[in-house]
């Protein structure tokens, strides 16, 4: 097997989708008090940005993925990055709207992103595993990896325009410009054509009785929570515990990121190589090894190293869970990424909120224990038996044949739950 499979123009179109996705999400940190002094509103309220994102988040990503099994998904795949073009566009403006700046317009705009960003996460991973089936792993790996690399520029461009006195708002204006040429170059790629009818009603609820789809939810909400979790926290325990300054402690975070983007390349090649399971249970107990680790750092140079050593681990977690989801449930990956990105939604709500409790009941390090905890559940629950299938979506997607029937559906939703093979 080739180290390097051949990759369409429309998976490099949507990894760069993903690339401008991640920039967007991890811009606004840099932003929050320049944003704060335009608005004229208390640093603290700050926080109500993010919980407009998820507002407009967490119902598209799953109405996203559902929709997309009665329309194509690369139509709405564009309509995506539309959306999300047009609430940057909307957030840069925002100030300018009415008599004087007003912070409403700013919330309205994030719903816009939000709802954008959620049919990016489903729809955009359904139609990267679909251009790449049956063996779409290194294709998830290796459009996250690209996703990794906003984390890291974002935040670096946004840092350097605004120590050069210039206004935030150039940054989404810039964000808006990359989605809208994305979006021109989505319309100008071919899109895989699937067989398979439009999901009924009876389709949707059988695939949401299924025990193993709920269970993928999980691991992927507590890999999710320890990942956000951890590069949030990670710069206030060297800060605050170890003693770094603040430009060290946050370097903290593009060391992590700066892995991810590595482990996401490597993990790439090694998914060619290897079956999702293992490859999962060795990253997920490797990241709670090496997590638990920055949570009992004692010096600067060692929490970085083992911050990085986080990374790599956490890297492949995200590509690999989805790639086993889309080997149990090839027929309808629109609706199964649809339902796997909730949980990803709400690990990164609730994840960092429950360390930020932690830290303040108990203690930083004590906050920096909850991701290996999570890390280890999640290595737990693939050394149970029903990760031990993979090989059951495989023969599904033989005999669907990229060309399904109603028949062939039927059969595969009354055994979709892993209890009755």
């Amino acid at each position: 097997m080739s180290l390097m499979p051949r990759l369409s123009p429309l998976t490099y179109t949507l990894s760069f989708v993903l690339l401008g996705y991640g920039l967007v999400m991890f811009v606004f940190g840099p932003c929050l008090t320049s944003i704060a002094e335009t608005y004229g509103v208390p640093l603290g309220r700050m926080g109500l940005i993010f919980t407009f994102v998820s507002i407009g988040l967490l119902p598209s990503v799953v109405i996203a993925g559902f929709l997309s099994e009665v329309v194509r998904k690369k139509p709405l795949a564009i309509m995506a990055v539309g959306c999300m073009a047009a609430g940057c566009t909307l957030f840069a403006v925002a100030p300018g709207i009415g008599t004087k700046p007003n912070f409403g317009f700013a919330l309205a705009a994030m719903v816009v992103i939000g709802i954008g960003a959620g049919a990016v996460e489903s729809v955009v991973n359904a139609l990267i595993a679909d251009d790449n089936q049956p063996s779409p792993a290194f294709a998830l790996n290796f459009s996250h990896a690209f996703f990794a690399v906003g984390p890291v520029i974002g935040p670096i461009v946004a840092g350097l325009l605004l120590r050069s006195q210039l206004p935030w708002q150039i940054v989404f204006w810039g964000a808006a410009g990359l989605l809208g040429m994305l979006f021109f170059a989505l319309i100008a790629q071919p899109a895989p054509s699937r067989g398979t009818s439009p999901m009924t009603v009876g389709a949707a609820i059988s695939l949401l009785r299924s025990t193993v789809l709920w269970l993928l939810l999980l691991v992927l909400a507590m890999y999710v929570g320890a990942e956000v979790g951890l590069s949030a926290w990670v710069s206030p325990l060297m800060e605050e515990i170890l003693g770094a300054n603040r430009s060290t402690a946050a370097m903290a975070v593009s060391v992590f990121w700066g892995a991810m983007i590595l482990g996401r390349l490597v993990i790439s090649a090694l998914s060619t190589r290897m079956e999702p399971r293992p490859l999962i249970l060795f990253l997920a107990a490797g990241s709670a090894v090496s997590s638990l680790g920055v949570a009992m750092a004692q010096t600067i140079p060692v929490c970085l190293a083992v911050t990085a050593v986080s990374g790599l681990f956490m890297s492949g977690m995200f590509g690999m869970v989805a790639t086993h989801a889309s080997r149990y449930f090839p027929e309808r990956t629109g609706a199964v990424f649809g339902v796997l990105i909730l949980g990803v939604g709400l690990g990164a709500l609730v994840g960092p909120a429950m360390m930020g409790w932690v830290a303040s009941e108990g203690g930083l390090r004590l906050a920096l224990s909850i991701p290996p905890t999570l890390m280890a559940v999640a290595a737990l629950a693939y050394a149970v038996p029903w990760s031990v299938r993979e090989d059951v979506g495989e023969r599904r997607w033989d005999e669907v044949s990229w060309k399904g029937t109603s028949d062939v559906e039927e059969k595969i939703g009354a055994g979709s739950d892993g209890g009755k093979r």
